[in-house]
């Protein structure tokens, strides 16, 4: 009984102050032609000191992050994190191609997300998943790495947008 309060009242305290806390599903263009990526979802993989790369994968291996709608940004649940002392906000590295990632920042990427749940950021109509880009685990060897490229990116590269689905 005591446990359903307490989650009743932090879903409450979530929504008062404009916390959602969401996965990020992925839809490749066009969603027919690439299955592997359509209907997956989104995972923050460790590559670096206090950085995660962003990858594709089934939703049982999808991150949470929480939106808050009222800063306009998209960071990693804190339970994801070990409960980190700062937040891992959802950015995109610099350099081409620009890795999402989450990482600490004190600049924040200005993240929207519309009625039906669809995600928009600054550069979010140039995101490809693609395969074998160096990362520094070689997570990308197997899994579809996701990057903002300025022009059509490399052969093979799959563009991506992301709905946010209630986690």
């Amino acid at each position: 009984m005591k446990f359903t309060t307490i989650a009743a009242a932090f879903a409450l305290a979530q929504s008062v102050f404009g916390l959602r806390t969401v996965t990020l599903k992925t839809f490749a263009y066009p969603p027919p032609q690439y299955p592997e990526i359509t209907g997956q979802f989104v995972s923050a993989q460790h590559e670096g000191a206090g950085i995660n790369y962003l990858f594709v994968v089934p939703q049982e291996g999808a991150a949470k992050f929480v939106y808050d709608e009222d800063e306009k940004s998209l960071y990693l649940d804190p339970e994801v994190v070990g409960n980190a002392p700062y937040k891992f906000y959802f950015n995109v590295a610099d350099g081409e191609p620009g890795f999402l990632m989450t990482g600490g920042t004190d600049k924040p990427l200005e993240v929207n997300i519309d009625n039906l749940g669809f995600v928009t950021f600054e550069g979010s109509y140039g995101v490809k998943a693609v395969k074998n880009v160096n990362d520094p685990y070689h997570y990308s060897d197997s899994s579809y790495a996701l990057a903002k490229y300025d022009g059509a990116g490399p052969d093979g590269a799959i563009p991506v947008f992301f709905q946010a689905i209630d986690a």
